[in-house]
């Protein structure tokens, strides 16, 4: 473990210029973290945070902002500011974002529209059935349609394996009353993203090219396609933490980014709002709103992107405060060990992050 932490890259970041310091540096946490105590944050229960993040297996990054200053950031493992991780699920929340865009511009008249709206001209069967799912009901995984995910069944990797991503998918058969119950469901948030490109006419990236990335100064990007060259909604995106970061403080400040708005205030607050309970499918992840988990720890109420493995954008928004997280996936040899490593990531958040802010 000593040897793991020599290796790894530490930075301290103030409001513009971050200063590397090497790890095991003797200075104390007042001096490694500068801008924490001006911004209301107990440096010492801090410093335990990141303690608690050095010994956690698989985390890659630990970034803490507030009030729009990036008071902390550190990278471990080999990883650093430049990493471009996928953060698998985070891209749901992305893809909540783009659809929050894509009405406010008339690309989408309403949460009412169906796959009916969309979808015939490229499946080569659609169920009139299955035509009357919603928007709304991709958005808050209240589809109806049978997913083995979150209870550690296979259905994902059938389901990205099976040639066609997209007719696998409303092919699926009933469990449930749309808009009844929550039942997580990659392959439901992956047509949010076909349905996107079909509204705009423009591929999904290129859509958040120019309206989230671009005006966000977020470059460095990737995304996979699924087997018809659709960019995939339900994972698939990489981006680096501090970019994950701006996603955040974009929320933060109700849609708002150096005084342009780039996502409606009434989207944000409604997407980040609790529409349907999960029934504790994940742990601080009692309710959803659209594609963002809903939760509350340590007295705070917070929304929160999540992925596999540990990947994180938490937002406390009374602390204005943005924590993100990234963490190795890539070996993990059962959900059950991704959901140990996502467990013990969400832990130095919630129970570590979290302590050391003043309200």
């Amino acid at each position: 473990m000593a040897a793991a932490r020599g290796s790894m890259r530490c930075f301290v970041a103030g409001v513009v210029a971050l200063t590397a310091l090497a790890c095991g540096d003797a200075t104390g946490p007042s001096t490694r973290y500068r801008q924490a105590e001006a911004n209301g944050i107990d440096t010492v229960l801090l410093e335990q945070a990141y303690a608690r993040a050095r010994e956690t297996p698989g985390i890659l990054s630990l970034l803490v902002q507030r009030n729009g200053v990036l008071v902390a950031e550190e990278y471990f493992h080999g990883s650093a500011a430049d990493s471009l991780d996928q953060v698998w699920s985070v891209t749901k929340s992305m893809m909540s974002i783009l659809t929050g865009i894509a009405l406010d511009e008339g690309y989408l008249t309403s949460l009412d529209q169906t796959l009916a709206d969309f979808l015939p001209p490229i499946v080569d069967s659609l169920p009139q059935d299955k035509g009357r799912i919603t928007l709304r009901n991709l958005l808050t995984m209240t589809t109806g349609l049978e997913w083995h995910e979150l209870d550690g069944g296979g259905q994902y990797n059938e389901w990205v394996n099976s040639g066609d991503m997209i007719q696998y998918v409303v092919d699926l058969p009933w469990v449930a009353t749309p808009g009844m119950v929550f039942h997580y469901h990659t392959g439901g948030a992956h047509l949010l993203s076909v349905i996107l490109t079909e509204a705009t006419g423009t591929s999904t990236i290129d859509f958040a090219r120019q309206h989230l990335f671009g005006p966000l100064g977020i470059q460095n990007v990737d995304w996979w396609t699924d087997d018809r060259g659709y960019y995939t909604g339900g994972m698939g995106l990489f981006l680096r933490p501090r970019d994950m970061v701006k996603i955040g403080e974009l929320f933060l400040r109700q849609g708002v980014w150096e005084g342009v708005r780039i996502v409606p205030e009434a989207w944000v607050q409604e997407s980040t709002s609790t529409q349907v309970s999960t029934d504790h499918a994940v742990p601080f992840g009692p309710e959803y709103g659209y594609l963002w988990w809903v939760g509350h720890g340590q007295g705070h109420d917070f929304y929160f992107a999540n992925g596999y493995a540990g990947q994180f954008i938490l937002v406390a928004p009374e602390l204005h405060l943005v924590v993100v997280t990234t963490s190795s996936w890539r070996g993990l040899g059962s959900w059950n060990e991704a959901g140990a490593r996502w467990s013990g990531v969400i832990d130095v958040v919630v129970n570590g992050v979290l302590p050391s802010v003043r309200s």
